[in-house]
């Protein structure tokens, strides 16, 4: 595993940049945050539950590796499973990266954005927690960093940019997997999203990946 992730992070490094080099390093620290969060989340589920931990490890780094190739950011999503699948990582990842844009994308949504026919909703629990996470994150143009947010912040700011409808699927997504992981479990992940918070905000590293 430790072979693959590393391949995994020098995937994303090679391709970071090749759209806009600017954009380099805050993709490369979009992924560590996520790739944190995801674990954390995983790792939590594993109290009770069976969870791929590395398929959910592969595909938090690689969910937006699709930049590099993607024309639209709404497909980068079904690029990025395209090269998983290219580069030979498991089937699992590839799916993580293809279901986690916005609260997933149906096969009628897809057909009217001109998307290769498929259904792209995170259903396994390892989608469902790298797009939860991913949808945590926000980045701060105008401070050049990164910040996470709660569900609300999420909800609306999907009902304001996709509408009231994908704003309520988004609230069913998001509510859902906080009750699957339990009262008692949330709380100790906000804590830790509390954390990270802090160490973004003074420009420090997560602490769970170490990766350049």
């Amino acid at each position: 595993m430790d072979e693959q992730m590393n391949q995994a992070w020098q995937l994303l490094a090679e391709t970071a940049g090749k759209n806009k080099p600017e954009w380099k390093k805050s993709i490369l620290d979009h992924a560590r945050i996520v790739h944190d969060l995801s674990l954390r989340l995983a790792d939590l589920f594993s109290e009770d539950r069976q969870v791929d931990v590395e398929t959910v490890q592969l595909g938090a780094v690689l969910h937006d590796v699709g930049r590099s190739r993607a024309d639209r950011v709404v497909e980068h999503g079904i690029k990025s499973g395209e090269m998983l699948r290219e580069e030979g990582f498991p089937e699992g990842a590839a799916r993580i990266a293809e279901t986690h844009v916005g609260v997933g994308i149906t096969p009628e949504q897809a057909a009217s954005l001109g998307l290769p026919e498929g259904n792209y909703i995170p259903e396994t629990l390892e989608e469902r927690i790298v797009c939860y996470a991913d949808n945590l994150l926000n980045y701060l143009v105008d401070e050049g960093r990164h910040e996470l947010v709660d569900r609300r912040a999420v909800v609306k700011r999907f009902s304001l940019e996709l509408g009231e409808e994908y704003g309520k699927r988004a609230e069913d997504f998001m509510t859902g997997l906080e009750m699957e992981l339990g009262p008692e479990r949330f709380v100790r992940f906000r804590r830790y999203v509390e954390e990270v918070n802090e160490r973004l905000q003074t420009g420090e590293r997560g602490e769970e990946s170490d990766q350049d």
